[in-house]
């Protein structure tokens, strides 16, 4: 029988598996939900510990928080965590739904995984099961049962992981030491796993097994070619060849954004917008100089450019990506007041909406 503190109130629900187990309770104190995690055998207790000191360092929208700590019987330690009330992402249709909430989910966990590692954790169990998707449609990364600090405490002996997502180098007898690359690794694995065609057979041999060429133009999903390169990437034997998470994030970021941007231009205090129903414009004063300025869908860039033309006083070329916030100026810095005209350019900076 649970001792709980009177404040944490059991449900009658619980969970169990791995080496751990879950009581849902009422929080009575902040009347909201909780899940409080215990731990079986004393021996996997510094594995609870584990997760408690990884979960403490981290603040991120995208991983469950810790709420408290504690005793239950036999001296045994439990966290209270955030209680997510959802699908874990193994049984979700929505990320199968389509492309957009497909990126959508996979930016998530990204941004996710990147917190993680910026707080200098590897959680070394990225998986489906180990992520849910709350009524808000927020992905939470939960179970750090695995985590490890980045540094000499990243070592284990014998496997530790789950195959099919575990890196090659998780893959080996005695101590072997990993990096933040083997989240990475999986978050590759759960990217394909997320489209709806399941584990790649390759990935299921001991030791995993590089992916067959174009095997990306199999999943359910037409990606782009830089999304496709990115997750194969992912994937790649080397840990050293895998990109990080925050670049896996931002370029996950980049397609979800498309045709979003809006940039204001002031000229001669007239506003000139640019945006996915206006691409172009064209700024030019007398014979002294003109840019024209072209929006693709995901950046605002010179597409020409002839006489004297600086921006934020430096000389511009073509295809130059425009800053979020310059000043374009007609007119080299040798001329009268008179004879330069001054354009301010702001652009916007939409957000992902989930």
């Amino acid at each position: 029988m649970l001792d709980l503190p009177k404040r944490y109130v059991p449900n009658g629900a619980s969970d169990s598996g791995g080496f751990g187990s879950v009581i849902y309770c009422k929080d009575e104190h902040l009347d909201r939900p909780v899940a409080i995690k215990f731990i079986r055998e004393d021996s996997e207790k510094h594995r609870l510990m584990d997760e408690l000191n990884a979960l403490m360092l981290l603040r991120s929208k995208h991983v469950v928080q810790v709420y408290d700590i504690v005793k239950g019987e036999s001296d045994s330690i439990g966290i209270v965590e955030e209680y997510i009330d959802g699908d874990d992402l193994s049984n979700s249709p929505i990320p199968k739904t389509s492309y957009e909430y497909y990126l959508k989910t996979l930016w998530q966990i990204a941004s996710g995984i990147a917190d993680i590692h910026g707080a200098e954790v590897i959680h070394r169990d990225i998986k489906p099961n180990n992520m849910k998707l709350d009524k808000e449609g927020i992905v939470k990364i939960y179970d750090f049962g695995l985590s490890r600090d980045e540094g000499a405490k990243a070592v284990t002996k014998g496997f530790k992981g789950t195959f099919g997502f575990a890196a090659p180098e998780l893959i080996a007898s005695g101590f072997v030491a990993f990096s933040r690359a083997v989240d990475t690794y999986a978050f590759g694995a759960t990217a394909i796993v997320l489209s709806g065609l399941g584990l790649p057979d390759a990935l299921q041999k001991i030791p995993p097994q590089p992916l067959p060429d174009n095997f990306m133009s199999t999943l359910p999903f037409k990606l782009t070619p830089d999304l496709a390169s990115l997750i194969t990437a992912c994937l790649a034997p080397n840990p050293n060849d895998r990109p990080l998470m925050t670049h896996v994030r931002d370029l996950l970021s980049r397609h979800l954004l498309h045709n979003k941007h809006q940039a204001l231009a002031v000229h001669n205090n007239k506003p000139l917008v640019l945006n996915s129903s206006k691409r172009t414009i064209s700024l030019r004063f007398s014979d002294v100089g003109e840019i024209v300025i072209e929006y693709d869908g995901f950046r605002f860039y010179v597409s020409a450019v002839s006489g004297e033309v600086l921006i934020n006083n430096q000389a511009v070329s073509v295809g130059k990506e425009i800053p979020k916030s310059c000043v374009v100026a007609l007119g080299g810095s040798h001329r009268r007041a008179n004879e330069r005209q001054f354009i301010t350019f702001d652009v916007s900076n939409p957000e992902v909406v989930l």
